[in-house]
């Protein structure tokens, strides 16, 4: 059966951080050294402002309280990329994970060809794209 793509904006009360959300951040953790704990405080307080559906991914934007430790100057406006298959999707979704001062501020999520899955749980995350 196939869902209905979802377009949009989540509705208040689905602006939390989902599995799929913190998969991606949680495999950024391991490429930040030193700054990892930092980074994991920053998501645990992280506030979703906004997702928004585009058919082919989403874009979520966070703030995170301004008591969070913000992370080293080499992370203060960096982008970082995270991959993920899906059995629907013939190439690997790219997840940018983008840092604002050091802090955590937005992911945006994108798959290249096809439209976005109905169910996240079938992303499988940290998977090298093949190509």
């Amino acid at each position: 059966m196939v869902g209905t793509m979802k377009l949009g904006n989540d509705p208040p009360e689905d602006l939390v951080l989902t599995p799929l959300e913190r998969a991606v951040l949680g495999e950024l953790v391991a490429s930040l050294g030193a700054s990892a704990a930092d980074f994991r405080a920053q998501c645990d307080h992280a506030r979703v402002l906004v997702r928004s559906h585009s058919g082919v991914g989403f874009v979520t934007r966070m703030r995170v309280p301004e008591e969070a430790r913000p992370l080293g100057s080499e992370y203060a406006n960096r982008s970082f990329a995270v991959h993920a298959t899906h059995p629907q999707l013939r190439e690997a979704a790219e997840f940018l994970v983008q840092f604002k001062a050091g802090r955590l501020a937005t992911i945006e999520a994108y798959c290249g060809e096809g439209m976005w899955p109905d169910d996240d749980a079938g992303f499988r995350v940290g998977l090298k794209p093949e190509g």
